[in-house]
């Protein structure tokens, strides 16, 4: 039996995305500072998997980067205390969209996205 939509005569509705296959890129780093202390840091680029055309509001992502850095302690060999911040930010992306259905209304902005991300970890062994 069809959906219900198609047995009261609504039509599929479709949205071609094209989006393209990315290749994205991270390096990272750690550094034994002494026994107790490692300390932590990287970087990673992720190209957008979309082009001004056809990018949305769904998804209105850029080309995005991130930087890391972080710090480990052990006071002994059971515990350990890992701590990190991650800025990430993305490419101004614009979006601009016609009102090609009927269905929807046309719309256009722009977006200048970005993050901060803190991150605690305890661990115990035992």
């Amino acid at each position: 039996m069809p959906p219900l939509g198609q047995q009261l005569g609504f039509n599929t509705i479709g949205e071609e995305l094209n989006w393209h296959d990315t290749l994205s890129v991270a390096v990272g780093a750690s550094y034994q500072l002494d026994k107790e202390w490692v300390l932590r840091g990287g970087f990673a680029y992720d190209p957008s998997p979309t082009t001004n055309s056809d990018r949305e509001v769904r998804i209105p992502v850029g080309n995005r980067r991130a930087l890391t850095l972080g710090a480990g302690y052990s006071p002994n060999a059971d515990l350990t205390v890992d701590l990190a911040y991650a800025y990430l930010w993305e490419n101004r992306s614009s979006v601009s969209q016609p009102n090609t259905s009927g269905l929807q209304p046309a719309y256009s902005a722009k977006y200048e996205n970005s993050a901060n991300g803190l991150q605690a970890q305890l661990t115990y062994r035992f």
